[in-house]
C-alpha cells in the first residue's frame, strides 16, 4: 500500500474540471490552445504522477483505486512484496521517465520537473551495480553486490546512462556526473574488440549462454551506440565517437548477403564448432535467422553515425537492404519476424516448440508479423533521396503551420484524456507509458510555439 502526496491530490482536484472546461470550449470555439494551457495541464499531470512515486522509483502501472502498483509493459503483475523501493530501469521507466520530464523542464524552464527528474537520477544512483550499470529491477534497500552483472538488454542501462547524459547536460546537479561516468565506461568496457555489445556485462563464461553473444535484438547494440553517441554530442570526447563507429563498422561487416541482419551474432571469444560473429539462435523460438524486425534499428542508427561523420560507407548498403525488405513482404503488406537464412522462406514457431515455415498454430506472446519494412524503407530512402545535409537541414527546420496544428491537436487531446486526478488511463490501470507520451506530446507543441517566435 502507499499513500499519495495530499497536497499534489487536493490540488489537481481543486482546479481539474476548470481546466478540462478551458480546454473543451477552446476547441469548441475553433480557437488555438494557448501555451499557458498547455503549461497548466503539464503542471497538474506531474504533481499527479510525483505523489505515485517513492524516492525517486516509479512503477509502470498502478490500480485506479491507488492500492497497487503494477510491474510489466504488457501483462501486469504486482509489485514482488508491494514493496514501495523496487526502481525499474525498464523502459517506460528509470530513465525513460526521467527523460520526459527532462523534456518538460527544457519547453517549460519549470524546475519543478527538473526536481523530479533527479529524484529518480538519485535512486538509480542509489541500484547502479558496481560494474556501472543497471538490472530490470532493484530495491533501494537491497543494492546489488560486487559480481552483479549489467543487462544491456531492453535498453535498461542504456536508457539510464542516456537519462544521466541529459541531465548533465541540461545543468542538473553535479552528484550525478559520477554515476554517468560509471555508465558510460561500462559500455566502453562491454564493447566487444570486433565492434558489438553483449546482452550482459560481464558477460557469462557458458559459451552457450546467449547473454553472451552479440545482440541486435530488441536494439541492443544500436541503444549502445545511441548512447555513446547522445555522449559524444554533450562532452565532445572522442573515445566515444571511436566505440559507436566501431560498432557501426561491425554491423556493417555482419550484415548478411543480399539481405540485412540476424537479431544475434556468436560472440568474439567462442570456440568451435561456434563461429564468432555468425549468426547465432537465441530462446528456443528465436533461430538463426535473419530478422526484418530490429534490422530496422540497426539502419536508423547507421543513419545516425552517417549524419554524425559523413562516412557515406554507412548508408552504402541501403539499396540492397531496400530491395530485400520490398522482396520479402508477405501477401498481406506485412513482414515476418524472421526469414531463413539461405532460402528467404519466413520462420515461425509453434506453442509445441516447432520451428516452421507455416504461420498457422503460432506461439502466443510474440510479434511474428509487423511492418517493420515500412519504416526501415522509409529511412533508407529519405537518407538517398535528401542526401545529409538535407536531414541535417530538416532537423534545424522550424515546423510549419501544418506541424504546429498538428502537434497541438495531440497536446489537445493529451489534456483531454487526463482524468479528474490528473492521470491519464489505459485500460483499467494508470499507465507510466501513457504520461510520457503525454507529455512528450505536450512538450512537443510548446517547442514548436517556441521555434516559431
Amino acid at each position: 500500500m502507499f499513500r499519495l502526496v495530499t497536497l499534489c491530490a487536493a490540488f489537481s482536484l481543486l482546479y481539474g474540471a476548470s481546466l478540462l472546461a478551458t480546454a473543451n470550449s477552446a476547441e469548441a470555439q475553433d480557437e488555438p490552445l494557448s501555451a499557458e494551457q498547455v503549461r497548466e495541464a503539464m503542471l497538474r499531470a506531474a504533481e499527479a504522477f510525483h505523489g505515485l512515486g517513492y524516492q525517486g522509483a516509479y512503477a509502470d502501472g498502478y490500480s485506479l483505486d491507488l492500492q497497487t502498483r503494477y510491474r510489466g509493459r504488457t501483462r501486469f503483475d504486482p509489485w514482488p512484496d508491494d514493496q514501495p523501493d523496487w526502481v525499474e530501469t525498464e523502459p517506460p521507466n528509470g530513465g525513460w521517465l526521467g527523460r520526459a520530464l527532462l523534456r518538460a523542464f527544457r519547453a517549460t524552464g519549470d524546475e519543478y520537473y527538473l526536481q523530479m527528474a533527479e529524484e529518480i537520477a538519485d535512486a538509480l544512483a542509489g541500484v547502479q551495480t558496481e560494474t556501472g550499470g543497471w538490472r530490470m529491477r532493484t530495491r533501494l534497500s537491497q543494492p546489488h553486490g560486487p559480481d552483479t552483472p549489467a543487462d544491456l538488454d531492453d535498453n535498461r542501462s542504456q536508457s539510464s546512462i542516456l537519462f544521466l547524459i541529459e541531465l548533465v547536460d541540461a545543468g542538473g546537479d553535479e552528484r550525478h556526473r559520477a554515476p554517468m561516468q560509471r555508465g558510460l565506461q561500462m559500455l566502453l568496457d562491454a564493447q566487444y574488440p570486433s565492434g558489438g555489445w553483449p546482452q550482459a556485462y560481464p558477460p557469462p563464461e557458458d559459451e552457450n549462454d546467449l547473454r553472451r553473444y552479440h545482440t541486435i535484438n530488441d536494439s541492443t547494440i544500436p541503444d549502445c551506440m545511441r548512447t555513446l553517441l547522445a555522449a559524444y554530442r554533450a562532452f565532445g570526447n572522442q573515445e566515444y565517437l571511436d566505440a559507436v563507429t566501431r560498432g557501426a563498422d561491425w554491423l556493417l561487416q555482419v550484415r548478411l548477403p543480399g539481405a540485412v541482419w540476424a537479431q544475434q551474432y556468436y560472440d568474439d571469444f567462442v570456440t568451435g564448432p561456434l563461429i564468432p560473429n555468425h549468426p547465432a539462435p537465441a530462446r528456443w523460438f528465436e533461430p538463426m535467422a535473419i530478422t526484418a524486425g530490429e534490422s530496422g534499428s540497426v539502419i536508423r542508427i547507421l543513419t545516425e553515425v552517417w549524419l554524425e561523420t559523413g562516412d557515406d560507407r554507412y548508408i552504402e548498403p541501403f539499396d540492397e537492404v531496400i530491395e530485400w525488405y520490398e522482396r520479402s513482404r508477405l501477401d498481406d503488406g506485412r513482414w515476418a519476424r524472421f526469414y531463413e537464412l539461405h532460402t528467404n522462406r519466413p520462420l515461425y514457431a509453434t506453442p509445441d516448440r516447432v520451428i516452421t515455415h507455416s504461420d498457422e498454430n503460432l506461439r502466443p506472446g510474440y510479434a511474428w508479423k509487423g511492418g517493420w519494412g515500412d519504416s526501415a524503407i522509409q529511412t533508407a530512402r529519405r537518407a538517398q533521396e535528401l542526401g545529409r545535409d538535407g536531414m541535417l537541414a530538416e532537423r534545424e527546420a522550424v515546423p510549419d503551420d501544418e506541424a504546429v496544428q498538428s502537434r497541438m491537436e495531440r497536446a489537445r487531446e493529451a489534456i483531454e484524456a487526463m482524468d479528474k486526478r490528473g492521470f491519464w488511463i489505459q485500460g483499467d490501470r494508470i499507465r507510466t507509458r501513457a504520461f510520457n507520451s503525454n507529455m512528450g506530446a505536450m512538450s512537443a507543441y510548446l517547442e514548436a510555439l517556441e521555434q516559431r517566435e
